[in-house]
């Protein structure tokens, strides 16, 4: 912590300096003893640095004695001298503080001084520095976390909110969401290889990760209705760096792939995408999709021919973790994607709404 002495220091705290004039020691801006010296190189005028600094703000350039343009220079010698031969009570003298200490120390002292205060980040009480650690080492409001289960307790509800049963369940609770998201991970892969075996090398294939979308940094847009072969209806499109300044808490945040494209597609609700002309049909391999701001919302995948039904498959998206959809969906012209249900993530910045987003989709070559 620096010291508190910004600008002038107040005669009454120079002490055993009685043979000593200091009336031309003091700063003509805040007529102060002064403070960190500078000096007008054209009149040699000594001022606080902090009070000149302030002045030339409103003042640019013009010495306030001299009212010469004004350029610094240090402090001449033989008032530093002067100024060196002062004794200065410490800031913190109301504080308890008793030591006399010389001018040229002054500012060190004051920064280590041990009858500062400072605040307790739990109860919030104003403490002594020289008292400060072993209030916070017995302080019941401070904040602890468990090194084992991570919980965050306030030293003195341990008993009630953090017991060794309360420790051990909360670590296999921990154990138990790990698995959980390890077993997610390990079908996502399993659905992956089964999408590589399905896809014949004489078949091309079109994998839509939204990477060559017209540039939009700093601005939401709508997907073009014609792009990558397909008609698109109510789904737009984000920048990565928009998604981390506009949405951190949310799922458009979380849901860039580290190396992947760096824009998502979205849409509320309902969306749809079809074949661009109505004679055209593709074949839909698969859909990576996440929940922008719920958790377990619904997203109902459906797929039509010729305003035929075909396809429909429902599945629970995770809040901010893309999951791989496959759905190998031959000879369709058309795609509706409705969403629903869910509750709203804590803490999610996003609006509310059955937001989703979508950062893959991967589809035959148009017939």
């Amino acid at each position: 912590m620096s010291s508190k002495q910004q600008q002038g220091l107040s005669s009454h705290r120079i002490r055993d300096s009685s043979e000593l004039s200091v009336d031309h020691l003091n700063c003509s801006i805040c007529q102060k003893l002064l403070w960190k010296p500078v000096a007008c190189q054209s009149c040699e005028t000594p001022f606080c640095s902090a009070c000149i600094y302030q002045w030339l703000i409103n003042n640019p350039k013009k010495c306030p004695n001299c009212d010469e343009n004004y350029i610094e220079r240090e402090c001449p010698p033989f008032v530093t001298k002067l100024l060196a031969q002062l004794q200065i009570a410490c800031f913190y003298e109301s504080n308890g503080c008793k030591q006399i200490i010389p001018y040229e120390r002054l500012d060190k002292h004051e920064t280590e001084c041990g009858y500062q205060y400072q605040q307790c980040p739990g109860c919030q009480s104003q403490i002594l520095k020289k008292d400060f650690d072993n209030h916070t080492s017995s302080c019941a409001s401070i904040e602890l976390t468990c090194q084992d289960c991570k919980l965050i307790y306030k030293r003195g509800e341990a008993a009630k909110k953090h017991t060794e049963k309360i420790c051990v369940k909360e670590q296999l609770r921990q154990l138990r969401d790990e698995c959980k998201e390890n077993k997610r991970e390990v079908h996502e892969l399993t659905l992956q290889l089964d999408e590589i075996r399905i896809l014949k090398p004489s078949i091309t294939t079109i994998r839509i990760t939204f990477n060559d979308l017209p540039k939009s940094v700093d601005q939401l847009k709508n997907i073009p209705k014609k792009y990558s072969g397909l008609r698109w209806s109510r789904i737009a499109y984000m920048h990565k760096s928009y998604a981390m300044l506009k949405y951190p808490k949310s799922a458009y945040a979380t849901s860039f792939i580290p190396d992947g494209s760096s824009y998502i597609a979205y849409f509320q609700d309902n969306a749809s995408i079809s074949a661009e002309n109505s004679n055209e049909q593709f074949t839909l391999f698969s859909v990576t999709a996440c929940a922008a701001s719920n958790d377990d919302q619904q997203l109902t995948i459906i797929g039509y021919r010729n305003n035929e039904e075909i396809n429909t498959h429902t599945t629970t998206l995770l809040f901010g973790k893309p999951q791989f959809i496959l759905l190998h969906w031959k000879d369709i012209d058309n795609i509706i994607f409705n969403s629903f249900g869910g509750t709203a993530h804590p803490d999610c910045s996003a609006s509310p709404g059955c937001q989703v987003v979508l950062t893959q989709l991967t589809i035959s070559q148009i017939d």
